[in-house]
């Protein structure tokens, strides 16, 4: 409308300027050509004002003295009259998120959904939903609903559904395996909700459910105890096998000495000192080993005799 107020008023006062007689007055201006030039202002107002150009990704919404087009005007140049006003709105995905982590990036929304479970315990849902307009139901959405239609329509439509879905399910079993059930019967109940408003549904995601601060410390006072006892199972089964190589060791180190024992004679004794001591004779070093020995020169050992079988 405004772009008419300059063509209205451009085309008056160059006019006005233009028939305008000075009665043998002179002024130091020539009204005429500051008329004409007006005019040509108003023309070039008129120009641009008769042609709107829709971006790619969204549909025009004319609207001539209170009237909503019959139909929507896809992206490109269209021809329109001066006086009427087009509206633009997104027909591109959109992504309205529930959280309970702020976010300034996402004006769609901020708060998590609180609902009730058949077992009567609260859950908090972190949701988005994607969604886009019907590029063919625009006109009617804008009509019937307006341009915030997310807030009046989308928001609402996800809270009704997560909180009747969750009547039908225990929180363990949307915090299990089942909680693809949960996001079916979600998504089903939403595309009822939107059916005939001009908003096609395109995907829900559950991102993130939070259980009652009880169910949450049990379920960690459960992992911790599961932890505990696998620490356990796996410290006794360590002192087995430490038990068991001990036990090994000790029956090799006793194998290796009854074996020693049995090949120690008196005669191997005798030979192994005297060949002993021709080293220690034939060695550089001055060093002097005496050892007590009897008079078959075997060394003074306690050696047991093997017994006659």
């Amino acid at each position: 409308m405004a772009a008419s107020f300059f063509i209205v008023v451009f085309a008056a006062l160059g006019i006005v300027l233009v028939t305008f007689k000075s009665r043998n007055v002179s002024y130091p201006i020539n009204l005429k050509k500051i008329g004409f030039v007006c005019l040509g202002l108003a023309v070039l107002s008129l120009a641009v004002a008769s042609f709107v150009i829709i971006e790619p990704g969204d549909v025009g919404i004319p609207v001539t003295f209170g009237n909503v087009g019959s139909q929507s005007l896809p992206a490109g140049i269209h021809p329109i009259f001066f006086l009427t006003d087009v509206y633009k709105m997104s027909i591109q995905t959109k992504d309205y998120t529930m959280s309970s982590v702020h976010n300034e990036g996402n004006k769609a929304g901020d708060d998590a959904v609180a609902t009730l479970s058949r077992d009567q315990l609260i859950l908090k849902f972190d949701v988005s939903v994607w969604y886009h307009l019907d590029p063919s139901q625009a006109n009617n959405v804008y009509s019937n609903i307006g341009l915030n239609y997310e807030e009046v329509i989308v928001r609402p439509a996800i809270r009704t559904a997560l909180v009747n879905a969750a009547t039908k399910f225990d929180a363990s079993d949307v915090m299990s395996l089942k909680r693809d059930f949960y996001t079916k019967m979600v998504s089903d109940l939403l595309l009822q909700e939107l059916n005939g408003k001009g908003v096609i549904l395109d995907n829900v995601l559950i991102r993130n459910v939070e259980p009652p601060t009880t169910v949450s410390d049990a379920i960690a006072a459960k992992l911790k105890a599961s932890q505990e006892a696998q620490q356990m199972e796996y410290t006794i089964q360590y002192a087995q096998k430490e038990a068991q190589r001990k036990a090994i060791e000790a029956q090799g180190i006793s194998n290796a000495q009854k074996i020693i024992g049995n090949g120690l004679t008196q005669n191997y004794l005798q030979w192994y000192y005297i060949s002993q001591l021709k080293e220690v004779v034939s060695s550089p070093n001055n060093s002097t080993i005496i050892l007590p020995y009897d008079q078959k020169l075997t060394p003074l050992l306690n050696i047991q005799s093997k017994k006659k079988e």
